[in-house]
Order: C-alpha cells, then structure tokens, then sequence
C-alpha cells in the first residue's frame, strides 16, 4: 500500500459460525491488504466469536454485547425485557464507535448486529450488510432499511436495489496444503477415502447418532468427525475423533467429502473446496433455510440431502463410498476468493480510501 492513510472499520457478526466466519475471512483479507488496519469487533456475549476471535485475529479490539435473540412467539413477555436490553447495548456501542470513529462497518448477522446497526445509523457511519442464507435472517432484514449496500450469498435473496450478488466468503488457507496435512488428524493411508463430519459450530447429537451406525458398517473409509461425545466413537479404529478443530477448512481443502449440517457458510465451503457432501440440514434453523440452502447444492449435482429424522442408512453409505478418492499426491493451491473481491469493488469507503 502506498496510501498511509489508517482506515478504520467495525465489525460485527455472529453467535454461530455462520455468522462469525464470513467476518473473519474479510477482516484477514483487509489484514493482509491495507498496512495501517484498525479494527472494532462487536461480539455477543458467550459465543463463537467472544471465544475465537482473540487468537483468530488478535490485532481487533473486541466489546461483547448483552443482547439476546426474540424468543418464540414474538408476543413472549421475555421479549419486553431484551428489547430494553438492545437500547442499553445501542448506547453503549453509540459511545465506543464516537471515540473510534470508523470509516465504515461491516455486518454479518446474527441478533448481536442490531444495537451495532441502529447505533451506526444515529451516529451517521455507513455500514454494510452480508446475508449468507438464502432466507434473509430477521436482524439483517431488519437493518436493511439502514444499510448502505447487502450482499447476499443466493440469487433468490435479491429482494431490493441495495442488494448485491456476492456470494459467501469463507476462510481460505494462505499457503500450498498437501494431502499429507491429513495426518496430523490420525490419518496415515493416504489413499483410502478421507471423510470429514461435523454437525456446525454447536455439534449435533444427531449426526452423532447416524454416523454411529454408518461406521458399525463401513470400515473401508477413514473418518475425521468433530463430536462433544469422542467416548462413542471409541471402538471404531478408521474414525478419528475431536471436539474442536479450529482450522477446519483446511481439511476441506484436502479431504474427499463432508457430512454435515447445512449452514450457508458451510455450503459454500463446500463449493470452494469442489468437496461432495452429504447434507443433513438441521430443522430448527429459522425458516428452514438449512433445507433450502441443502436443495441448491443438490441441484449443482454436489450433493445428496438426507432427512435426520427419517435416515436412509442404505442411501447414506452408498453416497459415502461413492466420493472420488484424491490422489496421495494432491496439492491445494490457494486462488481467489471472488466473493472478498466482489464486496471489496462495492465498499466505496474502500474506492476513497484507494482514491479510485
């Protein structure tokens, strides 16, 4: 960078991966891009972010937030109580952001974003919003009005002039990985198929569950599954058991396929991995996006949707066994991120501050 300018920007997002990480890959691209970075993180209070973000990315400052999402259905008296909550967090972050004064905002939704987005708004400072599900989430849609611009991750999210066709942007390794990286997770035949399961940033019983009963029968394919329950999985010598990997995508970058939930950002790690996935998408996800985003994957021809609640055992281990096995000898290589790049050329904060 020539320009010595320092920019200035907030984050917020979160409450799941799905929301933390999109923030993550577009404050390591800034890092990596702009010499005299100054970040604020906003953060909900006990959650992914709170947790990861001081080794993710220490440069940021980080303030964590009270708020907590509508209970179910609106009318619930609780819901008195958090809205009060959401005025005291906007008069908070309307303190910090004056002192910080930013150049601009960045938020990825989750129920965190809305103090951070109404305090944004009375102070003046632009901001900008990602929506990563194909369902607009409530915080986000109601933002919207305030926003100067909304990316969105799906063609069928393009419900007004402000929105733009971004895609999701995931996490992306900064150097060559080779299939050997698998064995620092207990795989060492490096020709058989590698398999990585997680049920998203919260785990899932459920998947927990099904794939007992697949490893009970398939011992031809080695296994790396992120569970809270590594004991149930003990007896099984081709799974490879852990309760958190920070780092996951890099997996991605060099295993075989996934079976998973199907969050937004998951999905399109999927995409960007060119991995075959057994989607399994959790029912309670608002609207059932999960569902929704779980179709337009498999309309691609990437993958196979299966029911938790009615699981074809059969269908399951069929698609499992038919993922084409990497070579011993493959090399990720890291390319483009198109969808950084699509909101970074739509951040006009970032034109000025490059004095396009």
């Amino acid at each position: 960078m020539t320009n010595n300018n320092k920019l200035k920007v907030v984050f917020c997002g979160g409450g799941t991966g799905g929301h933390y990480y999109p923030a993550l890959a577009l404050l390591k691209y800034l890092d990596t891009n702009y010499q005299n970075l100054d970040i604020i993180y906003f953060a909900t209070k006990g959650r992914i972010e709170e947790h990861n973000l001081a080794k993710d990315f220490p440069k940021a400052k980080m303030y964590t937030l009270d708020t907590k999402g509508l209970e179910r259905p609106i009318y619930n008296p609780k819901n008195i109580t958090r809205m009060f909550t959401v005025l005291k967090d906007t008069q908070k972050v309307r303190k910090i952001i004056k002192t910080f004064n930013p150049d601009f905002a960045f938020l990825t939704g989750g129920y965190v974003t809305v103090p951070v987005g109404l305090a944004l708004t009375k102070e003046k400072i632009p901001f900008y919003l990602h929506e990563q599900n194909s369902i607009m989430g409530i915080s986000n849609k109601f933002l919207t009005k305030y926003a100067k611009k909304v990316f969105v991750s799906f063609e069928e999210t393009l419900i007004n002039e402000k929105c733009i066709l971004s895609g999701n942007p995931v996490r992306t390794p900064d150097e060559k990985l080779t299939r050997e990286y698998l064995k620092k997770f207990g795989i060492n035949n490096l020709n058989k198929r590698c398999i990585l399961v997680f049920g998203g940033s919260l785990s899932s019983e459920e998947i927990d569950d099904i794939m007992y009963r697949v490893y009970l029968q398939d011992k031809s394919t080695n296994y790396i599954h992120i569970t809270k329950n590594p004991d149930k999985f003990s007896k099984f010598e081709n799974v490879h058991t852990f309760d958190y990997i920070n780092d996951l995508y890099k997996i991605m970058a060099v295993c075989d396929g996934v079976v998973c939930r199907a969050g937004a950002t998951t999905i399109a790690e999927i995409l960007f991995y060119d991995l075959q996935a057994a989607l399994i998408p959790w029912k309670g996800a608002a609207e059932n996006h999960q569902f929704k985003n779980a179709l337009s994957l498999q309309k691609l021809g990437k993958a196979e949707v299966f029911d938790d609640q009615n699981i074809d055992l059969t269908k399951l281990i069929n698609f499992i066994n038919s993922i084409k096995i990497k070579s011993q000898n493959y090399e990720y290589v890291p390319k483009h991120n198109q969808a950084i790049e699509i909101i970074i050329n739509n951040i006009e904060e970032i034109k000025k501050f490059n004095n396009f």
